[in-house]
Formats: structure tokens, C-alpha cells, sequence
């Protein structure tokens, strides 16, 4: 399975069932056009109340999948969509003494698991929700505020823990009703931490003028509890990027220059292998959504600032394509789905397949509604899975920003 963020959502799409569906712009006939022969076949769409948060660090808007259909998340709650007619089955309940949700883990884990993150009052994002996927069951929750206010608080889902980065980051038991499993500390008092973490692993970089050695960097592997220690490494940890293979951004700050930035990979046994200085066509590199594949040794992100994305080899550090006005939107028999955006205004979006390592590009239809809803691609959130493709998006001339979650057939 693989999630995909795109603008600030993660979507992902399931669905082989179809039902009836038509564009909810409304409006004069006169000012809608006929599908052309190629447009994808919309199966039904729902519609969302207007998100208030888009794009920011705490993951929010958020699309997933699950066995049941699609769970959507926003400052309106969390809920998921019946994925034969749209229509919604379930919401998350807010805990008592909660209010809107103002931050989401990436994706459920295996298991179906999800979490969120509820404010606790005050603007303190602290109240965390951890449920189930399946029927929206609040498995556990708990208040986790502690005096000092949190923001936008980074939340991963593991095999069995939930971390968080809310009051310092910690770690919390999915089947033993949120109990805390670790807390990480620095290692001294007088400390410089640079900490990012995934569903997978977390790095964190120190340097301490009260500690030996002064500089270390440690991984740990969330899954099975392993931890990596590199004594006298310099460089912090700027992000993860992926799980498999292990992929890090590490940064190494000079004087008042720009920070060296450096691609590492690491092998299965937590051991350093390949790294690729970050410059040249690499440094148009942008990170927001990376998905890394061990068997292609490919990583896929964004790149440059073309609202484009880019595959790089991870065994050579080469930039092998790149594609302008493109964005994933998921995975298929070794191919990328992508969307890419219309060359003219009041066209549409159009779904293509990319070659993994050559990124040749095969057509599959286009996102056709009356009123071209889509030909803004930056502002929605899609993601394909299966033989559906699923897009939230808002009408280009509703003044009121409403959403509306469509699925499309995209089976061959």
C-alpha cells in the first residue's frame, strides 16, 4: 500500500464498486461543456463542509484508505465514506473536553489504526485520539497537555505504538490503552536535538557541550525496537524521507552559509550505505512527499517549484526524470499514477501512468466535470488505488469554498 500526500492531503483510493454520480457546481447548462470520449466515468460524489486548515505541518487535510473506503480528515472532524454510494458511515467522536481536530497522523497502520490529535482548549493541540479505521471506535484517548502549548504536533502510527511529538516526544501503546512505552531525552542538559521521525523509524541528532561524545546521531526502529548510535556524526537530522530503504536528510551548518545537505541511505541492518550531496539537479529536490521502493531503489518526490515531481536513483544519486505540473497520486504494476495538469484554462486534469525508472507516460483518461472544478490541481487532494481514483476539490465558483469528494473509475 502506498499513501501519497498531495497539498497538504493524503489521499488514497479503493473501490471497485460503482454508482451514479454529477457534478455539484450546479449552474446554466450554457456554461457546462460535454465530457470528451476520453473522460474518466465519475462514480459518485459526496460533498464536505469547508476545511479551515490546508497544508500545514499538521498533516491536515488528510485522505486514507481503508478495507471499508475512504477515511477523510479536516478541522471538521474525522469520518469515513461508504465507497459504493459516497455516503458517509461513520465519524470520530470528539472526546469530552475536546473540540475540532487540529492535527492527523499520515496514514493508519496495517492494522487499520488511526490517530488524531483534538484541541485540548486554549489552542493547545494535545487531546490525542487513537480509533479504528474499520468502524470509527475510539479505542483509547488521552489528554496529553502539559503547560506548554503545542501547535502542530508531528504524529506517526506504528505496528504498536503511537508517537507523538506533543509535551516532548514519547511513545504510546496501541493495544495496552495508550500507556507511555518511552520517552526520549536528551542526553545532557546543554544540547542542541534535531529530531524527525516516520511510521518506522526515528532519528535524532544531538550536540552537547556536556555529554560525550559531543555529537551523535541515533536511529531507532520503531517496529522492533533496535537503535542505531553514529558517535562524532556532525550533521542533524533534517527529515525522514522513507522506511524501505531507510532514507534520511541529514544537514551539516557552516559558518553562515547554506547548510550541506546530504541524501543517506541505510541497509536493513542499520549500517550507512549510499549518500548523495544535495546539489545540482538534486538540490531542486523538495520533500514534502517522498515515497522510497527497496526493489527499484527509486525515491519519488516533489521538484523544483513547478508543482512537479521527480524519481531518483538511490543507488547513484541520479535524477532519472522529472515531469513539470505533475503530481503522484499512487502506485500500479511498477507504474506511477499521476495526475497532470491541464496545458490551458477550462480544461481538465488528465490521469497518467509514468515508468518507474524511465518515466514514459501513457495516458488513462481525463478528470472531466461540467465546469472544469479540477483544472486547479495544487488546491485538491487525490489518490489513486485499485481501480478508483478518488479527488477533493472545490467548485471554481463557489464562493462559499465548500468540498466535494468525487470517485472516478479508473479500471482498464
Amino acid at each position: 500500500m502506498v499513501v501519497l500526500l498531495l497539498a497538504g492531503g493524503m489521499a488514497v483510493a479503493l473501490s471497485k464498486h460503482s454508482s451514479s454520480g454529477s457534478d455539484s457546481s450546479g449552474g446554466p447548462a450554457a456554461n457546462q461543456s460535454s465530457p470528451p470520449a476520453h473522460a474518466l466515468h465519475q462514480k459518485w460524489q459526496a460533498e464536505l463542509p469547508k476545511s479551515h486548515v490546508r497544508g500545514n505541518l499538521s498533516g491536515l487535510p488528510a485522505l486514507w484508505t481503508t478495507d471499508r473506503g475512504p477515511v477523510y480528515a479536516d478541522d471538521n472532524g474525522v469520518r469515513a465514506f461508504d465507497p459504493e454510494t459516497g455516503k458517509k458511515l461513520w465519524t470520530v467522536k470528539t472526546p469530552k473536553g475536546a473540540s475540532e481536530v487540529c492535527a492527523i497522523a499520515p496514514q493508519p497502520n496495517s492494522d487499520g489504526v488511526g490517530a488524531a490529535v483534538y484541541d485540548a482548549g486554549g489552542n493547545d493541540c494535545a487531546f490525542l485520539v487513537v480509533f479504528d479505521t474499520e468502524t470509527g471506535k475510539t479505542l483509547w484517548s488521552k489528554n496529553l497537555s502539559s503547560g506548554y502549548k503545542t501547535v502542530a504536533p508531528h504524529v506517526e502510527v506504528s505496528e504498536d505504538t503511537v508517537v507523538t511529538g506533543i509535551g516532548g516526544v514519547a511513545a504510546y501503546s496501541i493495544s495496552h490503552k495508550g500507556t507511555k512505552v518511552w520517552t526520549l531525552y536528551s542526553r545532557g542538559r546543554d544540547c542542541g536535538n534535531d529530531i524527525d521521525w516516520s511510521s518506522g523509524y526515528l532519528a535524532a541528532s544531538s550536540s552537547c557541550s556536556d555529554a560525550k561524545p559531543e555529537n551523535q546521531l541515533s536511529i531507532h526502529d520503531l517496529r522492533y525496537g533496535d537503535v542505531w548510535k553514529f558517535p562524532n556524526e556532525k550533521r542533524d537530522v533534517e527529515q525522514v524521507l522513507g522506511d524501505d530503504p531507510l532514507t534520511l536528510v541529514l544537514a551539516e551548518q557552516e559558518g553562515n552559509d547554506d547548510p550541506k545537505r546530504t541524501l543517506q541511505t541505510y541497509t536493513k541492518d542499520g549500517k550507512p550505505d549510499k549518500a548523495f550531496p544535495l546539489t545540482g539537479a538534486l538540490k531542486d529536490l523538495q520533500f514534502g512527499a517522498t515515497t522510497t521502493d527497496r526493489d527499484s531503489s527509486v525515491l519519488l518526490s516533489y521538484y523544483d517549484t513547478t508543482s512537479g515531481m521527480a524519481a531518483t536513483d538511490l543507488k547513484t544519486g541520479k535524477v532519472l526524470w522529472s515531469k513539470r505540473q505533475t503530481r503522484q497520486v499512487g502506485m500500479e504494476d511498477g507504474k506511477v499514477i499521476a495526475l497532470r495538469a491541464p496545458k490551458m484554462p477550462a480544461q481538465d486534469p488528465t490521469l497518467v501512468s509514468l515508468g518507474l525508472r524511465d518515466g514514459a507516460e501513457e495516458s488513462r483518461g481525463v478528470l472531466y466535470t461540467p465546469k472544469h472544478s479540477l483544472q486547479l490541481m495544487d488546491a485538491m487532494s487525490a489518490g489513486a488505488w485499485d481501480d478508483t481514483l478518488y479527488v477533493i476539490g472545490s467548485p471554481l465558483d463557489d464562493p462559499q469554498g465548500k468540498l466535494v469528494l468525487r470517485a472516478f473509475d479508473i479500471g482498464r
